[in-house]
């Protein structure tokens, strides 16, 4: 006979979540002047996105890059760089393009 004795089954969240962010120096040679660091987590499981944003950019904030994250939080695995052109339009680019 099979023992009961398992533990609570644990789900994982479906979405990432931005946990902590700060300013960091852009990507050099990226031809952004502002960049973010996002600290995500999901579960168990952590991350980290790169959000920079083009020269000249005229607002960014760490709300302003997790707005522009916010669309590839459902993602299995969260991008590890975006930029965010002067239109508002993000796109993923690889970490070591530059």
């Amino acid at each position: 006979m099979a023992s009961a004795t398992a533990g609570p089954i644990r789900r994982v969240p479906a979405k990432w979540s931005v946990d902590d962010g700060r300013a960091v120096e852009p990507t050099l040679g990226a031809g952004c002047d502002s960049s973010y660091l996002l600290k995500l987590s999901r579960g168990e499981e952590r991350a980290q996105s790169l959000i920079e944003f083009t020269a000249p950019s005229s607002l960014t904030s760490i709300g302003i890059a997790r707005q522009a994250l916010a669309p590839y939080l459902a993602e299995n695995e969260p991008p590890e760089r975006l930029v965010v052109d002067q239109d508002g339009k993000s796109r993923v680019v690889s970490p070591a393009a530059v």
